[in-house]
């Protein structure tokens, strides 16, 4: 009797199983059915588009279209098919059209169309590109939904950090990301050429080293007078002669360097490097989380002239300094003449200008966007979303500067022959080799 009670117990446990086993098989079934879930589990999420990517595809308002200039035959078609899904995800007004370019050989002949390039259209305006990643789809998007041409313009000739040059002290990495964005960037020496150009969206004094002179100092000031915007990065050791135009700009800054403290709960060995981690805010740090990491920087005091407004855009933490005296061996703070934290080292500036406002940005320091530093923390996502500010581009401010990371392996014509003749002749020969050897020396022993 107890043993019919445990098989009877045992088959209502088999058939329960069965059940609920077949019901959840049931209920997935109709899960997937009804709902478009994924999950993306490979390296660097290569499947999944960032966060940047996401933002700049989502501020689209029109229709967009991307061609593939491609044969019918190219393997090519299903990798770009599989990256503009991505977008599509997020944006169901964009539309991806193949064309053969044999079959308009004519056009592509007159317009330089090449076989294996894509071309976005927004608005009736086109960006072409040719590398199948989501950097360059996203480049092409957001130099497609700026408005116009807007130049950079950094004056040189005194020892300004260079967006040409790639030295570590020089910021061409920083450049490289702004063109990416589509600005234009160019450099001014105004010994050379007397005046600022017409058409410049943003003028960059990139920490001078020596002093200008009078004439240069003032275009620079008439070009604010006018309604100009300005992006000033200062050093400690500026010269003297530039503070009379920065007096004009609406600040001041303190001949010293930032100490910094909190460094040593970091790990960070120099003391000399501010960290900012909390923002006021203001439209261009709106979203903004990364810490930034500034080296060697200089206290700013605003004094805004009649009609401006001065906001504080970073400061660093209450247990920061500013130290007067030599930077050797131990640094402390001196009561009565080294100012306690927390201190200003970002300011940015404006006033109401005709039916907008003019905006002027002066931070304390320049290293944290030199080649040096930028990949630090949020230092080049700071400093672009500043730029994009002073630019009037404040829809694309969220847009994050990082995208992901590129996996394809591109390699020239020689490369895959190479490859390709290691793989079909080499590898093969050398496990020829090898077999022949172990037969040989198993036949000896």
């Amino acid at each position: 009797m107890r043993t019919s009670w445990r098989a009877m117990g045992r088959r209502v446990l088999y058939y329960s199983s069965a059940l609920a086993i077949c019901g959840l098989g049931g209920g997935v079934i109709w899960w997937t059915g009804n709902h478009s879930t994924t999950l993306d589990l490979s390296a660097n999420a290569r499947h999944t588009l960032s966060a940047a990517s996401v933002h700049a595809i989502a501020a689209v308002t029109q229709p967009l279209t991307v061609t593939a200039y491609l044969s019918s035959k190219s393997p090519t078609r299903t990798q770009v098919s599989d990256l503009v899904a991505l977008y599509q995800a997020h944006q169901p007004r964009l539309k991806l059209i193949f064309t053969d370019p044999a079959s308009i050989a004519d056009v592509a002949r007159a317009e330089g169309i090449k076989d294996g390039e894509l071309a976005l259209e927004l608005n009736g305006q086109r960006e072409r590109f040719t590398r199948t990643t989501e950097e360059a789809f996203t480049n092409a998007l957001l130099r497609l939904m700026r408005r116009d041409e807007q130049w950079l313009v950094f004056i040189t000739g005194h020892g300004e950090r260079s967006p040409q040059r790639s030295a570590n002290f020089d910021v061409s990495h920083w450049a490289e990301v702004l063109r990416g964005r589509g600005y234009r960037v160019q450099e001014l020496n105004l010994a050379e050429q007397a005046a600022i150009p017409s058409n410049t969206t943003l003028l960059v004094l990139a920490s001078p080293q020596l002093d200008y002179l009078p004439g240069e100092s003032r275009v620079i000031a008439d070009y604010v007078a006018e309604g100009g915007q300005l992006l000033w990065l200062v050093e400690p050791d500026m010269p003297a002669s530039l503070n009379a135009l920065a007096a004009i700009v609406g600040f001041k800054h303190l001949a010293a360097t930032v100490i910094d403290p909190v460094t040593q709960a970091l790990n960070i060995d120099n003391p000399a490097l501010a960290v900012i981690t909390r923002y006021p805010e203001h439209p261009a740090l709106d979203g903004l989380k990364a810490a930034t990491l500034m080296p060697y920087a200089t206290p700013l005091v605003a004094m805004p002239p009649t009609g401006w407004h001065a906001t504080p855009l970073l400061l660093s933490s209450a247990r920061a300094w500013a130290e007067t005296g030599r930077m050797t061996g131990n640094v402390g703070f001196d009561p009565g003449v080294d100012t306690r934290g927390p201190l200003t080292l970002g300011l940015a500036l404006s006033r109401p200008r005709g039916t907008g406002e003019q905006h002027l940005v002066v931070l304390g320091d320049g290293d944290f966007l030199s080649n040096t530093y930028i990949g630090n923390g949020g230092n080049q996502d700071l400093g672009t979303r500043l730029v994009d500010w002073l630019a009037a581009n404040n829809h694309l401010i969220s847009i994050e500067t990082r995208l992901a990371p590129d996996v394809a392996l591109d390699l020239t014509r020689w490369q895959q022959m190479v490859l390709g003749f290691g793989f079909l002749f080499v590898l093969p020969l050398a496990f020829l080799v090898n077999g022949a050897l172990i037969w040989w020396h198993r036949r000896r022993a």
